[in-house]
């Protein structure tokens, strides 16, 4: 079994030229980098990405963090079976964690380098994508709505005109590619998370282990 879990950094206040792998103040690369970093990762030392292996080591873990940039995540890797893409989506409050039910098609907004965009995701599509109702995602987030891992609630949301930025077209093609059973893939998530609370990402770091393993078939099949 192979598991990718993803992060973005940062995309406000990157400099000139914009240093669009700093990994500062975003939490979802946070929690696979542990300390701010300036540079590309090459290694996921970060506590999520640390409990993750430890947790269930029969897993082949796979981590990565993007730029938050328009197309980042366009390519879909195909050589695992599963991916969970994690972004920062929370503001108001700390306690909850939110999966993404599927993806609006629109993008909107600018990105990490200034480039704006106002347009469908794909011309020629719905407005919605939804996750294949007949694979097993729609049933794993059914099961997890309104659960609690420590003092964090997951909630499930539909696609919405709301959420429109890289998030939601990260997830957009992560749906597609299952959608045309791409490779090995099966089952793609998105989790919205929030800030740590403080400058401790252990409380945030632990919760969203127990939700990815929850997410990955081995780890409750």
């Amino acid at each position: 079994m192979r598991v990718l879990v993803t992060g973005f950094n940062d995309w406000r206040d990157l400099g000139d030229p914009a240093n669009v792998w700093r990994c500062r103040d975003n939490p979802s690369c946070r929690l696979l980098l542990g300390d701010a970093t300036e540079q590309e990762p090459s290694e996921f030392h970060g506590p999520l990405a640390e409990r993750l292996r430890a947790r269930a080591p029969d897993i082949e873990w796979r981590f990565a963090t993007m730029p938050v940039t328009w197309e980042a995540f366009s390519d879909v890797p195909a050589d695992v079976d599963v991916i969970v893409n994690i972004g920062l989506g929370i503001y108001d409050r700390f306690d909850v964690l939110q999966l993404e039910a599927g993806a609006y098609n629109q993008r909107e907004g600018a990105d990490a380098l200034g480039q704006a965009r106002s347009e469908p995701i794909s011309a020629t599509a719905p407005e919605v994508l939804a996750a294949p109702q007949q694979g097993p995602i729609p049933t794993r987030l059914d099961a997890l709505a309104g659960r609690s891992f420590g003092s964090f609630e997951v909630v499930v949301a539909p696609a919405r005109p709301a959420n429109t930025y890289l998030c939601n077209e990260t997830h957009y093609h992560a749906l597609e590619a299952v959608r045309a059973g791409k490779g090995r893939l099966r089952e793609v998530y998105f989790l919205h998370i929030p800030y740590a609370e403080t400058s401790d990402y252990t409380p945030l770091a632990e919760a969203t282990t127990d939700l990815i393993l929850a997410l990955t078939p081995t780890a409750h099949e």
